[in-house]
């Protein structure tokens, strides 16, 4: 009679079982592991799918929570809900895109120089100026968490001169804000947002009337869907008393807008 030995094909491939633990690569998994992966020059391949829309559970015939793949298609026929190229996991509803810094693209701003050139501006007593200090188009491709911020100067003087100091004594309020003009449907046109606002109140002297800039840093964060916008920066002022407001003076003015896509 014969004796035949066998060897585990798993204990050939450096695959190793403890306790319903598995190691590959390595004989002793962690202990809080259920999988354990050790290499030196190898990594772990995911499966690559095609998938339909983040809403459709398809090539899989279900959601499940915790699923990763990465997902090998572009597909935008569903508008609202299109995948691209890259590692998505599930949530039990919908396939969630893994993002990562390189994700991010600065749409304007990132540069030292000043994109905001000096803008004056006389408002009337008890009547509110509102002034575009800035201009911007860009067109999304993706889904996107837009990130919108400033940095605005600000200077108050007698109205009709850009050097005269104020001595009237009297509250002025400002706000820079941002507004849509142009913007697919379902986003507002009209709204406002990213307020930052401030008031300035001169002395009754005019040798008292502080000098500089005061500084303004409207920031939103916007959720927008695919397409073609036009973004105004805009200034309001208002007061009691007549005065010029002058926009973007100083040596620190900014603008960006940064997307980050959602899917």
């Amino acid at each position: 009679m014969k004796t035949v030995n066998f060897m585990v094909p798993f204990l050939l491939a450096g695959f190793s079982m403890i306790k319903a633990q598995i190691g590959i690569g390595t004989p002793s998994p962690n202990a809080n592991a259920m999988v354990d992966v050790t290499s030196t020059n190898k990594g772990v391949l995911l499966p690559r799918i095609a998938l339909v829309s983040t809403n459709s559970a398809s090539p899989l015939s279900a959601h499940v929570a915790g699923m990763i793949v990465y997902n090998t298609a572009t597909n935008t026929s569903v508008a609202s809900n299109p995948v691209y190229p890259g590692q998505y996991y599930n949530d039990g509803t919908q396939w969630v895109r893994k993002s990562t810094w390189n994700d991010a693209r600065v749409i304007t701003g990132g540069s030292i120089s000043d994109p905001i050139s000096l803008i004056t501006a006389d408002a009337a007593a008890e009547t509110a100026s509102n002034t575009v200090l800035s201009t911007i188009s860009f067109v999304l491709d993706r889904p996107s968490t837009v990130e919108f911020s400033a940095n605005v100067s600000t200077r108050y003087t007698a109205s009709g001169s850009n050097t005269t100091p104020l001595s009237d004594g009297a509250v002025k309020l400002c706000t820079i804000n941002f507004q849509f003009t142009t913007a697919p449907a379902g986003v507002s046109t009209t709204a406002f947002f990213g307020d930052h606002s401030s008031s300035y109140t001169n002395s009754f002297s005019a040798a008292g009337t502080a000098t500089g800039d005061v500084y303004l840093n409207p920031y939103g964060v916007v959720t927008l869907p695919v397409g073609s916008y036009v973004l105004n920066l805009r200034g309001s002022a208002l007061s009691g008393t007549a005065f010029r407001i002058g926009y973007g003076g100083g040596t620190h003015d900014m603008i960006q807008i940064k997307a980050t896509p959602l899917r």
